[in-house]
Parts: C-alpha cells; structure tokens; sequence
C-alpha cells in the first residue's frame, strides 16, 4: 500500500522544518522548539502513513529517532552531559527497529525504506557524540581540577560583553563571586544553565554574590548570547582559553562532531565559588559534569558566606 501523493508533498517541508528547527535547538534550548521538532516528526510521518490502514511505522520511528535526539537536552538538569548515556543508543536502537520492523512486514514501500533515514542518521551520529564526550570529560576529570576547595583562586583579567576588561581583584574585599565556565554559545546545556543562574540573581544579590561566566567566544558573540539569554551578568571572553587552563578546567585535545571548534581546545562546563577574600569555598564535581547547571547544590556553601 502506497502513500497518496498529496500527504507525500508535506514530507520535504516536514523533514525540512525538523532539520531547521534543531539547529536553532542549540541556540535557543526553548519548549516552543522542543515542541516544534515534535511536531515536525509528526506530521512527516503521518504524511507517510496516511491512510491509517496498517499500524503507522514510520510516524513511530520518526517519534522515537527524535526522543533520542531531544530528550537529553529537554531533562538536561537531571542528566547532564555524563549521566545516563544509554538513552541516546536505547532510541537508536527502538527507533531502528521499528523501521526495519515496520518495512520487512511490508506496511509501508519505499517511502517507509528512505523518509526515517535522515533522521536516523542524525540520531545515530549524535548517540556516538554523546557516549565519546562522556569518555573524554571524565577521562579528563579523573584526578580533579587544579583549583580545590580552600585554595586562593587565581587571578585573571578579561573583557566582558561590552568589550570592558574585568579582574578577580577588583571584586576583593568587596563581593563574593560566582565563576562559571561555559563551553561556548554553541552550547545548548550552557544556555540551560546561563538561564537557570540568571532565575537566581535576587537571591545571589541578598547575598552579595555577583555571577559571572567565562567563556571562548570574542565578545562579540558573547554580548548577542547576553542579550539573547536576558543575562544580567557579565560574560567574559577567554578566546585563548588561558584563564580555563590555569583552573584546570580546559580540554586542549576534544574531538566531537557537534562542538565548535576551537584552535586552543574547549573550557568544561564547570563553576567555583569564591569569596570576598578569594577563597575557594565550592567547586562542582568533576566526575558529576553536569552538576554546575544546578544553582541548588550551593545554595547550603551560600548561606555560610557572611
């Protein structure tokens, strides 16, 4: 049973809208996209299976190949960049079966043979980008970062979004201060965390707290993703990542297909904590990589800083 032809003319602009709609993903990490890339995959795929004779294969796969693709990033605070990598290869492997399934039982023609495979593919080389970034991150943090809990934070001095050089020292003795490391704008989990952070700020104001993050963009790129993300507080360029290196949180050899490339390496996502006096008191945990997009888990170290 062949598809009519006049659901088959939705396909390309389906296929289209999903391929559009994930590129923005890593910008923008909004519901609205998560929803549309749902319904882009729906509506390819109903477009396929129409008329609903036989069990809808295709729809199926295209649902189950984009669960894999999402679903990390819709529920990043509870798995982060290390935890739970068997999600990525589970949907792989049910979305391939249903559509090796559902075209061996000859439901669906051609058309159930090649519309999944783009999306397949995708989904496929991603799970593999997924499992090779957990091997690299905690092959990297293995033995912690160079900057522990009670040492004196080194000093750095870099340019904020609009191009105005900032120092460690100039908030001593005057501010606590939260430092966070990004991977860059290109970083979906980033944008997560950015935002969550920026949900905070009253209460990192009440105690004296300025957040900041260091990233290795120029400042241009970084004073769009300040306004893009409604961001109060500054982002610094680190574009030669030497402030990344000498907190220990800079991969110099990252080898991933879907992270901007950057001629020094990459920062880790990764946060500390230091006080009026510069001070280490909090540091996120290396082998929980993830851990930094969670304001909570220092709120406890926040309430002790006078």
């Amino acid at each position: 049973m062949f598809p009519s032809a006049y659901p088959l003319a939705a396909v390309p602009y389906g296929l289209a809208a999903y391929f559009l709609t994930m590129k923005e993903v890593s910008t923008y990490t909004s519901r609205f996209q998560f929803i549309s890339v749902y319904l882009s995959a729906l509506v390819t795929g109903l477009a396929c299976d129409l008329p609903l004779i036989a069990f809808p294969f295709i729809t199926l796969t295209l649902v189950l190949s984009v669960s894999g693709t999402v679903l990390r990033m819709i529920f990043f605070r509870y798995f982060g960049y290390t935890q739970h990598t068997w999600l990525e290869p589970l949907f792989f492997f049910l979305a391939l079966g249903s559509w090796l399934g559902g075209n061996l039982l000859g439901h669906t023609g051609w058309v159930g043979w090649a519309v999944p495979v783009p999306l397949l593919l995708f989904q496929g080389i991603m799970a593999m980008g997924i499992l090779k970034d957990k091997l690299q991150l905690l092959s990297f943090t293995k033995g912690g970062y160079k900057i522990a809990i009670g040492a004196e934070a080194p000093e750095f001095s870099l340019p904020d979004q609009d191009g105005a050089s900032t120092s460690l020292s100039s908030f001593r003795g005057e501010r606590h201060l939260l430092l966070v490391f990004v991977r860059g704008d290109w970083c979906p989990g980033c944008h997560m965390m950015l935002r969550t952070y920026q949900k905070e700020a009253a209460r990192f104001r009440t105690k004296n707290i300025f957040a900041m993050a260091i990233g290795p963009d120029p400042v241009g790129v970084n004073r769009e993703m300040v306004e893009k993300l409604g961001l109060e507080f500054k982002v610094l360029s680190d574009e030669r990542q030497k402030t990344a290196m000498v907190y220990g949180v800079q991969l110099d050899k990252y080898d991933n297909d879907f992270a901007e490339k950057y001629e020094e390496g990459i920062p880790l996502p990764a946060s500390f904590l230091i006080d009026k006096n510069g001070i280490v008191r909090y540091v996120s945990r290396p082998d929980k990589v993830g851990e930094f997009l969670d304001p909570r888990t220092i709120f406890p170290i926040i309430d002790q800083l006078a």
